[in-house]
């Protein structure tokens, strides 16, 4: 194994989609903005800790499940049939995180931000049937949406977080090429997908 597809797959891992929401909630609570200003350090971490639990550990057990069961080959799901429990049960989870978040009055932004990310799931899980679209490239895709949405909508400057989100976005997209994961059209469509559903969200839904 060469030293650039080790690097690949260390990217792959650090950047997994099922991480993005977690990833981007931390970005927005611990950087320089009024989001992070008013709320309170004790809600940031309670955000993140449920995040993290409902959009990996659940999904990332699901999948070890399945793998132990002989259901999956591998945590990589690379055919398409090995993906349809995967990912139905990981959009549920995403799901019932949104439904806990809006009924127990969370702020908008985070509600928006989950409900994205389970759409996303959803499209990805039926596009998946036809046609390999990138995972990994959807999440990164989705978080540059709902930062970008963010920042115009509520005038909240997140420019390094952007810069940073692409950097990352570029990295995903080698790692997935370089690994031969996907082609380059299943990398810029997953990149337009999740970008596009958070980006119409946080723009066109009232709140």
């Amino acid at each position: 194994m060469t030293t650039e597809t080790r690097f690949a797959k260390i990217i792959s891992h650090l950047l997994h989609p099922l991480l993005m929401p977690t990833y981007g909630f931390a970005l927005i609570f611990f950087t320089h903005n009024y989001i992070s200003t008013f709320t309170p350090p004790e809600f940031k971490v309670k955000i993140l800790i449920v995040t993290f639990f409902f959009t990996f550990v659940l999904p990332a057990l699901n999948a070890f499940i399945l793998l132990k069961m002989g259901r999956i080959r591998s945590m990589e799901m690379e055919t398409t049939r090995e993906r349809v429990i995967p990912y139905l049960s990981t959009a549920m989870y995403y799901f019932a995180l949104l439904y806990m978040f809006y009924t127990r009055g969370f702020p908008m932004v985070i509600v928006l931000m989950i409900a994205g990310a389970g759409i996303s799931i959803l499209l990805t899980f039926f596009i998946n049937f036809k046609w390999k679209i990138s995972a990994h490239a959807v999440g990164i895709g989705g978080l540059i949406g709902g930062v970008m949405g963010i920042s115009l909508r509520l005038l909240v400057d997140f420019k390094a977080i952007l810069l940073l989100l692409l950097l990352c976005a570029g990295l995903i997209g080698f790692a997935r090429l370089k690994l031969k994961a996907h082609e380059p059209a299943q990398v810029y469509a997953g990149l337009l997908l999740g970008f596009l559903v958070e980006f119409l969200l946080m723009i066109f839904v009232k709140f």
